[in-house]
């Protein structure tokens, strides 16, 4: 028998789970937006190792609304990363408090105990585990382990009696006797020495390491565990505790070992699986890192087919590499097992734009609205793929309702402006188009993707270059390494006569594209040949029509070695 310890190893995974269970309820309706945007962001920054600003989430949202149990958990959550350790004592205990009954509450008032070696209050938190989940016998040894540590030894004979008229004798338990007969005074090195007999148990060791690693003795942490490992190589616990410690030590290699074994433990429970990979996500641009997370989300949904949450974790994953194919796959999969999960949803009408499968976007869009009919991202997804399959009214029906349904989303309402704009200038309403790219701008003006987009389509009419210019050059100073955004610019100031400026951002265009872009590569030769650069305009020329472009306009200027319009 393997049991769980809540409190002496690794960092804690309750915060999840506790969000999961946890209930944010605004103190008005007026700020409960608020509140769910808060918290998410809290969730965010955590996830990030942020714990900083995620604590300053927390606090906001406590005082917003002050029986908010959730938001005190994730604050408690977020004192103790950053060690300290009274406030979020206060924190947890304000939790358990409004919420009492919440399992993982009492789990992280234990955790903060641990660390402040409090085993009176400990024990009395092990009371509160028994008490909501009396069935769970790893709370019992847990409490009499905690009376040893506090050399309450009458105590924890009187515990152990009680596991073995409740649940029977067992190994376990018997090894648990033998080691409080031995030991009458409980110490950090006492505890250690006796595991190096006969009588050694997984969970014993665990006990030692984590009192090793409480006092910052990694290197015997890592020796107690390693021999907890030699007696049962797949428990999952002790191989988390093996990939923390491996991962201190800078040893990527085998803390990912490590971490593979646990996640191939049918014991590890899901959610914590789940919680690993989630905090994997702000680093998926390293290679490594995104090559683990693959293997190990893949593994995770290979071992849990009938838990949508497992695929659709793979499919996040998946999404996140790029990979649009394999992770639409999964995410299919996921509804077909569960339709209630509306984020999945979302993910497959945004993929399938993204691909280009706008009548599948369109009836999946349907499908969804037939269960989740108030969601105003869902709508959008529907305009912008009406919108690409030429139905325009269907287009501008939606985004209408879309901007109704949730009015303090600026993010949202400026991405429907936009989309507005796309749709008038496709109807040739350009003065419509303007006023509505006007609004994106207005509603959002940190959006510069957007700003690009309107300033790119005011330089193709010729259409007041100055506020063209104006917005390419806000947009291009604001990410200097899009190179789209670089090369709007760059045709902007061409229009303008500006050649040397012109130059200077369309040469980063191709450097931050690789130099492959045909458009890119014309634009160069165009600029270069109104510098007088005639002989250097035709060889870019020649590289844009080698990396794929084919318009008659560009052969016109390769065959008479001039530029056209």
């Amino acid at each position: 028998m393997k049991y769980k310890v809540h409190f002496l190893i690794g960092a804690t995974l309750a915060g999840f789970q506790a969000f999961g269970q946890g209930t944010v309820t605004p103190a008005t309706n007026r700020d409960s937006n608020m509140v769910k945007q808060l918290f998410f962001a809290g969730l965010r920054e955590k996830m990030s190792e942020n714990y900083v600003q995620a604590a300053s989430n927390f606090n906001k949202i406590v005082g917003l609304d002050p029986n908010n149990h959730a938001a005190y958990f994730e604050l408690a959550n977020a004192d103790l990363r950053l060690d300290k350790l009274l406030e979020a004592e206060q924190h947890i205990k304000q939790a358990i408090k409004i919420n009492d009954g919440n399992l993982w509450y009492w789990r992280l008032l234990g955790e903060v105990y641990k660390r402040s070696n409090n085993m009176p209050e400990l024990i009395g938190v092990f009371n509160q585990l028994i008490r909501l989940d009396p069935e769970n016998d790893a709370y019992y040894f847990d409490k009499a382990n905690a009376q040893f540590l506090a050399n309450q030894l009458d105590a924890a004979k009187k515990t152990y009696e009680e596991i073995e008229g409740k649940f029977g004798n067992s190994r376990d338990l018997a090894n648990a006797r033998k080691r409080l007969q031995s030991n009458g005074n409980a110490t950090e090195s006492d505890i250690v020495k006796l595991l190096e007999g006969n009588q050694a148990d997984v969970k014993n060791y665990l006990y030692a390491a984590g009192l090793l690693l409480q006092k910052g003795n990694d290197p015997e942490a890592l020796k107690v565990l390693t021999k907890a490992q030699q007696l049962e190589p797949n428990n999952f616990e002790v191989n988390l505790a093996l990939a923390d410690i491996y991962r201190k030590q800078k040893n990527d290699e085998a803390a990912f070992l490590s971490l593979k074994l646990a996640f191939q433990s049918n014991e590890m429970p899901l959610a914590e699986k789940v919680k690993i990979i989630a905090a994997l996500f702000p680093k998926l641009n390293q290679p490594i890192v995104a090559k683990n997370a693959a293997e190990l989300s893949k593994l995770v949904a290979e071992k849990n087919p009938t838990e949508a949450k497992a695929l659709a974790l793979y499919g996040d994953v998946l999404y996140q590499q790029n990979n649009l194919k394999e992770a639409l796959l999964q995410y299919q999969a996921a509804l077909r097992l569960n339709e209630q999960i509306y984020i999945v949803w979302e993910q497959v009408i945004n993929i399938q734009t993204l691909l280009g499968h706008y009548d599948e976007a369109l009836k999946v869009g349907e499908e969804a609205l037939s269960i989740y009919p108030n969601q105003a991202s869902l709508y959008y997804y529907m305009a912008y793929a009406a919108f690409k399959t030429g139905k325009y009214e269907a287009a501008q029906s939606n985004l209408k309702t879309s901007s109704q349904l949730d009015v303090e989303n600026k993010s949202l309402q400026a991405q429907i402006y936009a989309l507005q704009g796309d749709v008038y200038l496709n109807q040739n309403n350009f003065a419509q188009a303007k006023t509505a790219f006007e609004k994106a701008i207005a509603t959002e003006p940190d959006n510069y993707l957007i700003m690009n987009n309107y300033a790119y389509y005011l330089a193709l009419r010729n259409d007041d270059l100055t506020k063209a210019a104006k917005y390419a050059e806000t947009a291009a100073h604001a990410m200097p390494n899009n190179s789209s955004v670089a090369d709007t610019y760059a045709f902007i100031l061409f229009k303008q006569q500006k050649y040397d400026l012109a130059k200077i951002w369309i040469e980063k265009a191709l450097q931050n594209n690789s130099s492959k872009n045909g458009v890119y590569l014309e634009r160069y030769g165009d600029i270069l040949f109104m510098k007088g650069e005639k002989d250097a305009a035709l060889i870019q020329w020649q590289k844009a029509k080698e990396a794929g472009n084919g318009s008659e306009v560009l052969i016109k200027k390769i065959n008479e070695k001039k530029y056209f319009k």
